[in-house]
């Protein structure tokens, strides 16, 4: 364990360094300690088995005179130069990394105009919907020109308008069921999964 050097501890160093029962094992540390320059921005440290030494081989001196305004001491690590290289290495790592993020957070954006036309809705989907919208379309076009043909003809067969209108509505409404049935028999043929037809081989 080592503590903070004070001056007094190094002015009692010198002193003991050149006393004849100085034991020679303290005697390398002793010797940095008295050529340190101390500095108040940098800290030096002393091991607590020194000053009890220097305690001993000093009269009229103490230990707890000696720690008076000292604490304990830790080495500060040294701050190793950095590579540049490296760092330059790291700093396209993190680059490439923002990149990929920045991407991820715009891909699900609609950011071109046809998106924003199309409300975000990807190219296969949006062709399906105009094809259903189209048929749509269609059946109601159906359902409009049986109405008005069926009208037409009732109008030789019968006088009642309310009896022509309802013969209308149901001519519309009878083709206007047909087609919607054909309809979502072909889409349902359309959509299902395919099954892979096994080829037998015959077998002499």
């Amino acid at each position: 364990m080592q503590l903070k050097l004070t001056k007094y501890m190094q002015d009692s160093v010198e002193l003991a360094v050149k006393q004849p029962s100085f034991l020679q094992r303290h005697k390398e540390e002793a010797e940095m300690i008295t050529l340190l320059k101390l500095d108040e921005n940098k800290q030096h440290g002393i091991s607590v088995e020194l000053i009890h030494h220097v305690s001993n081989c000093l009269d009229g001196v103490f230990f707890h005179e000696l720690i008076k305004g000292t604490g304990v001491y830790i080495e500060s690590k040294e701050v190793k130069p950095k590579n540049p290289e490296f760092e330059a290495y790291m700093e396209k790592l993190r680059h490439q990394q923002q990149e990929r993020d920045y991407k991820r957070m715009i891909s699900s954006v609609i950011t071109s105009e046809d998106q924003k036309f199309n409300l975000g809705i990807k190219p296969d989907e949006l062709k399906e919907v105009k094809s259903h919208i189209a048929t749509i379309f269609n059946i109601l076009f159906s359902m409009v020109a049986v109405y008005v043909a069926v009208y037409k003809a009732s109008k030789t067969i019968m006088t009642d308008v309310g009896l022509q209108v309802l013969m209308g509505l149901a001519g519309a409404f009878f083709i206007g069921t047909v087609e919607i049935i054909l309809y979502a028999k072909y889409a349902y043929v359309a959509t299902a999964p395919k099954k892979s037809s096994s080829k037998k081989i015959a077998t002499l």
